[in-house]
């Protein structure tokens, strides 16, 4: 039988040969192509252009949006659509800035994932206001270009202050 020690260390051993095939395939940090992707997802969203950001999501079936809460679970091109169109509904067109605190990004081959932590300012009724959201991702590279597969957003205590980091 082997030991508790031997397994671990084994495993140890395994994991030290395999990282550095494994860092040589992955992209960690911060890859300007994914960001470029969020950024364009961002002005279509401020400017209230639902085919600009249907171009930034994969062109199959399964796509997904998430949001914070329950029955905020969007799958494939329609649902997503509608649910961008009520989106759209919460704050006047073109009045949308963002600011992204914290970006991190990483691909491997045609597959890439994002994470970021963006602080929103826009009007609503008139009225100025600020949020901070949370944004995942995966991505697929389709023609030469990253598109979204899944998309998911949180706006938890999206009725409380910006952070100051954020300001």
């Amino acid at each position: 039988m082997v030991s508790r020690k031997t397994l671990i260390f084994t495993l140890l051993i395994c994991f030290a040969l395999a990282s550095p095939c494994m860092a040589k395939q992955g992209r960690p940090g911060v890859d300007d192509t994914v960001r470029a992707l969020v950024e364009q997802h961002g002005k279509a969203l401020s400017a209230h252009d639902l085919k600009g950001i249907m171009d930034t999501y994969a062109p199959i079936d399964g796509i997904i949006l998430v949001g914070t809460g329950p029955g905020e679970a969007y799958v494939g091109e329609e649902a997503i659509g509608g649910a961008y169109n009520q989106f759209f509904n919460r704050f006047e067109a073109n009045s949308l800035s963002f600011k992204y605190d914290w970006v991190y990004t990483g691909s491997r081959g045609d597959a890439a994932w994002f994470a970021v932590t963006i602080g929103v300012e826009g009007t609503v009724n008139g009225e100025k206001k600020e949020r901070a959201f949370n944004m995942t991702g995966t991505l697929l590279k389709i023609k030469g270009k990253w598109r979204f597969v899944s998309n998911h957003f949180s706006r938890l205590g999206a009725e409380q202050q910006v952070p100051e980091k954020t300001k």
